[in-house]
C-alpha cells in the first residue's frame, strides 16, 4: 500500500492486548486465562471507552481485541484485568499490545497460523471463528468487529487453500492424540484420562471421542470437569481421584497448568499393566521418573512437537506466500473501510437531495396539469443524478485516497451532519513496518 494511502478510525480504533506462549511464557498465560468468558466480557465491556470487544482464548494465547475511544485507558484496564486473573504481577514486557493496522495484521497472522506454536496449525482458524461468533451472539461485538473477524477467517482459509503452510500441520493438543494413536493403534474402546478441562483439554477430549475412546476428564475443579465430560459424553473426576484412575485407564494425556506435578512416580510405582502417559503441559505436569516403571511409556511435549512439526521445513518455505496474502488482505480490508465512509456520506447526501426534489416537485405539481407529473418526476430525478455525478465520483475517490479535506468540504457544503460525525480521524499507513502510538 502506498504511503499516501490512509486508514479510517474504524481500523485506528482497534487495539489488541494479551498474553501468549511466545512473549509471555505459558505459565503466566495460563494463569491469566478466563475460566468464565462471559464474566470476562462483562468486565471488559464495563471499561467506558470500549465500544466492541472479542476475546480470543486458546491453549496458547489469551487476547482481547477491542474497538475503543481511548486506546491507552483500554490497554491499561485490560492489563490490570489479566494481572488480576493471574494473581501475580506481570512485567510490562510480557504483555503483547498492538494498535490499529498492527492489531489487524496480528489477527490476520493468528488466523493464518503464522503465530501458532505449530506453524500453520488448523485448530486456530476454528477458534478465531468461534470467538467472533460468541462475542456477536452475546452482544459484545458489533458490525465493525464482526466484519474484522470475518475478514480474518477469510484470510486464514485463503492461506490454507493457496499455500502449503498448513499442509500436514496439527496443533499440539491434536498432535498428542495422534501420538497416542501411533503408540497403540486403534483408539476405539481405549480408556483415556484427560487431565485439564481448559481449551487444550477440550480439543484432546473431542478428538479422542471422535476416534471412539472412552474419556475420563480429570480437573482440579470438579464442576469444570463435569462440564467438559457432559460435552463429550465422558466421565468427570476431581484431581484427588487421579491415583485410582491411573490403575483403571490405558492412557493419560495431561494438559494442565500451574506448574505442579500432578503425576509422580509414587502414583505409578505399583502399576501392574501398561500405561501410556503423554504430557503437553508447560511446565511439565508429570515427573519424568514415571518411566522408571517398565510398564509406563512416558512422552513429553518435545515428542508431541515432533509429531506436530513433521514437514515443518516445507511449511516454512510457504511463510513468505502466507505473509504476502496477509498484506494483500489488509489492503483489501482498508479499502473496504474507506469505501464505507463514502457510502455513508453518499447515502445521506442522496436522501437529503431526494427530500428536496420531492418537496419542490410537489410544489410544482400544484401549478401544472397532472398529466405532466410523470415527465416532471423523471426529468427532476435525471437532473439531480447528472448534477451529483461528479460529486459522487469525487467523494468515492477521496475516500479511497483518505482525502479528508475533500470529504469535509462536501459534508460542510451540503450540511451533512451525520457524515461529519462519521468522517473519522486517520493516520498514515506506511506498509509492513508501520507503527501506531496510542
Amino acid at each position: 500500500m502506498p504511503a499516501t494511502a490512509r486508514v479510517p478510525l474504524f481500523v485506528d480504533d482497534l487495539v489488541m492486548v494479551g498474553l501468549n506462549y511466545k512473549a509471555s511464557g505459558k505459565e503466566i498465560m495460563e494463569k491469566a486465562q478466563f475460566p468464565d468468558i462471559l464474566a470476562a466480557y462483562s468486565a471488559i465491556s464495563r471499561v467506558p471507552a470500549v465500544r466492541e470487544v472479542v476475546v480470543l482464548q486458546t491453549c496458547n494465547r489469551v487476547e482481547v481485541y477491542a474497538l475503543t475511544t481511548n486506546k491507552k485507558a483500554t490497554v491499561e484496564s485490560v492489563k490490570s484485568l489479566l494481572e488480576a486473573r493471574a494473581g501475580v504481577p506481570i512485567p510490562d514486557e510480557k504483555f503483547v499490545v498492538y494498535y490499529g493496522v498492527d492489531a489487524l495484521r496480528h489477527l490476520f497472522r493468528v488466523a493464518a497460523g503464522l503465530e501458532s506454536m505449530v506453524l500453520g496449525e488448523p485448530d486456530i482458524l476454528r477458534q478465531v471463528r468461534e470467538a467472533a461468533e460468541r462475542a456477536a451472539r452475546e452482544g459484545f461485538s458489533g458490525r465493525a468487529l464482526r466484519t474484522t473477524f470475518e475478514a480474518a477467517v477469510r484470510v486464514g482459509k485463503r492461506v490454507r487453500t493457496q499455500t502449503a503452510l498448513g499442509k500436514g500441520s496439527t496443533g499440539i493438543p491434536s498432535a498428542s492424540v495422534k501420538l497416542l494413536e501411533e503408540l497403540v493403534g486403534d483408539l476405539k474402546g481405549l480408556k483415556v484420562a484427560v487431565i485439564g478441562a481448559g481449551m487444550a483439554g477440550r480439543i484432546i477430549a473431542s478428538n479422542l471421542v471422535k476416534k471412539g475412546a472412552q474419556v475420563y476428564v480429570v480437573n482440579r475443579t470438579l464442576a469444570r470437569a463435569e462440564e467438559l465430560a457432559k460435552e463429550v459424553g465422558g466421565k468427570a473426576f476431581s484431581l484427588e481421584s487421579l491415583p485410582s484412575i491411573l490403575k483403571e485407564v490405558d492412557a493419560v494425556i495431561s494438559a494442565v497448568g500451574g506448574g505442579s506435578k500432578v503425576i509422580t512416580y509414587d502414583m505409578v510405582g505399583d502399576i501392574s499393566k501398561k500405561l501410556i502417559i503423554v504430557d503437553i503441559s508447560e511446565p511439565p505436569s508429570v515427573d519424568p521418573k514415571v518411566s522408571v516403571n517398565p510398564l509406563v511409556v512416558y512422552k513429553d511435549i518435545v515428542a508431541v512437537a515432533e509429531v506436530a512439526n513433521r514437514g515443518i521445513a516445507n511449511r516454512k518455505s510457504e511463510i513468505k506466500k502466507a505473509e504476502d496474502i496477509v498484506e494483500e488482505e489488509i489492503r483489501k480490508f482498508v479499502n473496504y473501510a474507506q469505501r464505507a465512509i463514502a457510502d455513508k456520506m453518499l447515502r445521506e447526501l442522496m436522501e437529503k437531495v431526494e427530500h428536496v426534489r420531492i418537496l419542490e416537485l410537489s410544489k410544482a405539481m400544484t401549478k401544472i396539469p397532472q398529466e405532466y407529473a410523470e415527465t416532471l418526476d423523471k426529468m427532476s430525478s435525471a437532473l439531480v443524478k447528472k448534477i451529483l455525478k461528479d460529486v459522487i465520483f469525487k467523494v468515492r475517490e477521496a475516500a479511497l485516497k483518505g482525502d479528508l479535506t475533500t470529504l469535509r468540504i462536501v459534508a460542510e457544503l451540503f450540511d451533512l451532519k451525520e457524515a461529519m460525525n462519521n468522517i473519522e480521524i486517520i493516520y498514515d499507513y506506511n506498509g509492513f513496518k508501520q507503527k501506531v502510538e496510542p
